[in-house]
């Protein structure tokens, strides 16, 4: 039975396997958290194809592979198609923020998308914004104090709650929902809520991956085998920084 290959710079693409684990519960999955070169969004695109590359090989050392789930909008903004031609026989299923999904949710409403550096400069990122443009009022912001934070870089979390109010103070009044455009920022979905006067609604691209990705494999026939048992919802944790390895194991557990 091969397996789901999920990859990161860290534990961000935490939140996009229990998406897959929730839709395909009976798959067998590699996690691999890349948090020795964490965070992703401050990398060239070219420093970024060279170290997702090393983690593709990495990974299928281990098993064969069905689909690899970039769970990184960095990573497939500025790199998937270059690892799709580096790694012609493999299946690739990227992330990019869910901006469409909130314009149809809130049209003419006010809409903030949170990224990293490279993800808000991204020419994924514009593509989608060119054609949303009228639909609502978008605004950006490379929010790049929160990886560190959920990588463990910068634990302080007294300070990470100031930094926080401070970059979010212009936004605090009057907006209506959030685009997580990291997949390490549903982590701190309480304390982004904790920075504005009302609820927020909180979009996070996971989900619609985790649908991709099941609608790909069963295209290509290649979902479940319900005949070969073995590692049946299993997950094998990977990390170029091995000591990670356990926190990865308790952040899924945690995280829903």
């Amino acid at each position: 039975m091969s397996s789901i290959a999920v990859f990161d710079s860290g534990f961000g693409g935490l939140t996009v396997l229990k998406q897959l684990q929730k839709l395909m519960p009976d798959e067998k999955y590699i996690f691999y958290g890349d948090s020795a070169n964490a965070p992703y969004g401050e990398k060239s695109a070219g420093e970024l194809l060279e170290l997702t590359s090393e983690v593709c090989r990495r990974i299928l050392e281990k098993d064969k592979i069905k689909c690899f789930v970039i769970a990184c909008n960095t990573t497939t903004s500025e790199a998937l198609e270059k690892l799709e031609e580096r790694f012609p026989d493999q299946r690739f299923v990227g992330i990019e923020p869910a901006v469409r999904w909130a314009v149809r949710e809130n049209p003419g409403k006010k809409i903030l998308v949170l990224g990293t550096t490279a993800t808000i400069r991204g020419k994924r990122l514009k593509a989608q914004l060119e054609e949303l443009k009228g639909r609502a009022e978008i605004s950006l912001l490379a929010a790049t104090g929160i990886v560190p934070f959920v990588e463990g870089q910068n634990p302080d979390r007294e300070k990470f709650e100031q930094y926080l109010r401070e970059v979010l103070r212009p936004f605090r009044k009057d907006t209506d929902c959030i685009v997580l455009g990291c997949t390490h920022f549903p982590f701190v979905r309480e304390e982004l809520q904790a920075c504005f006067d009302k609820k927020i609604r909180f979009y996070d691209a996971a989900i619609q991956v985790a649908e991709a990705t099941k609608a790909l494999l069963e295209a290509d026939g290649c979902s479940f085998e319900k005949d070969d048992q073995t590692g049946r919802g299993s997950v094998l944790f990977m990390n170029s920084d091995p000591g990670k390895i356990e926190k990865e194991k308790e952040l899924l557990k945690e995280y829903d």
